[in-house]
């Protein structure tokens, strides 16, 4: 297929290419594609309009939810009302009823530009294509954003992670507390992060449970620990690719046991092929793990990533091929079965979120 532009993000930086589809006012299709992960970024006549990536992207409902703004109970009457025929934009819907405030919806939006749009500007050596006139809107989310304030922000935000890497590496990074006195002056946002400090929630689940982007819940974590009343521990290997080999293997059993032993069998192909492509040592013959990524030098924090990418993409997929009632059954009962350890490593990690709004 012939592109209107094409090339690698190590010879032209994402804001160069923003710039130049924004200020010439093009109308198409740009996708960004890393390994197994991508996004196609849409716009039309030089503003960015639609975003959408190869896994499922959270909807404004279930950031509400899983960071305790609405209940099961109320998501679904929003939920209802929506099959019952309201058409009208979901934030108007969830402002009515009272049950979230304006800034729980700037929240909301800033978690969801983070984790489609600026999470780019950290990606590195990647892949890019752009379709003049093709216009995308499936899968993913409307948006309405200049491609000035993108780069600005995008940029800003590499140097602040530069800046803050040598104490939060990852998003992945588990802190504890330091049995340190809190200063009087601490500031609210870090003092609500530090309440938040269990030992066994990482960065990105911090910031889910705050209602904060991961960017700001890691500058926190930067500030709580330079304070010294924070301190850094490294997740644990052994039970990240325990609970990995545990998923998978049972992913292809229930799909043998939903009468889908082709696809099953297809999933371990797909799982082999992320393998290779991605250096990881883990393989699957026959519905089981022969072979395991436990010797393999890899930060623990890097393989959690690639682990749930694979999981996030399969998940979207399966959620396109199947009834709600076998997309819900491929992860929610393995959830529902697992200790409760493993089933916080599984909300933490979002290797459920497959089901949508399983948040108990």
């Amino acid at each position: 297929m012939a592109y209107d532009l094409e090339g690698r993000l190590r010879c032209f930086a994402l804001g160069d290419i923003f710039q130049l589809l924004s200020f010439s006012g093009q109308t198409g299709t740009l996708t960004l594609s890393q390994g197994w992960n991508s996004r196609t970024i849409t716009f039309e006549k030089g503003r960015i309009s639609y975003i959408a990536a190869a896994t499922r992207l959270p909807t404004v409902l279930e950031l509400l939810a899983r960071a305790g703004r609405l209940d099961e109970e109320q998501v679904q009457e929003i939920t209802r009302l929506q099959k019952a025929g309201y058409t009208g934009p979901l934030e108007d819907l969830l402002l009515d009823s009272a049950w979230v405030t304006k800034q729980d919806l700037e929240r909301c939006r800033a978690q969801q530009l983070e984790e489609t749009i600026y999470t780019l500007f950290l990606w590195r050596n990647c892949h890019f294509t752009f379709s003049s006139g093709v216009v995308n809107k499936e899968g993913g989310i409307a948006v309405d954003l200049a491609s000035e304030r993108l780069i600005i922000e995008g940029t800003r935000r590499v140097d602040e992670w530069i800046r803050i890497s040598p104490v939060v590496p990852s998003v992945r990074v588990i802190f504890r507390l330091l049995d340190r006195e809190v200063p009087p002056d601490l500031d609210h946002q870090d003092r609500q992060v530090l309440s938040l400090v269990d030992g066994e929630r990482d960065v990105a689940a911090v910031a889910v449970a705050a209602g904060l982007t991961q960017f700001e819940t890691a500058r926190s974590f930067y500030r709580l620990a330079q304070a010294g009343l924070v301190k850094a521990v490294p997740p644990d290997k052994v039970q990240i690719i325990e609970l990995f080999n545990f998923l998978i293997e049972s992913i292809y059993l229930k799909l043998v046991m939903y009468g889908k032993a082709r696809i099953a069998v297809e999933f371990e192909k797909q799982l082999n092929a992320f393998a290779t492509d991605h250096g990881l040592k883990v393989r699957m013959r026959g519905g089981k793990v022969i072979m395991s990524d436990l010797d393999l030098l890899i930060e623990t924090t890097a393989l959690i990533d690639l682990y749930k990418l694979f999981i996030a993409v399969e998940n979207n997929k399966f959620s396109r091929m199947f009834e709600p009632e076998i997309v819900r059954g491929l992860v929610e009962g393995l959830y529902l079965h697992v200790d409760a350890h493993y089933r916080g490593m599984m909300r933490m990690y979002e290797f459920y979120q497959i089901e949508g709004l399983l948040t108990g």
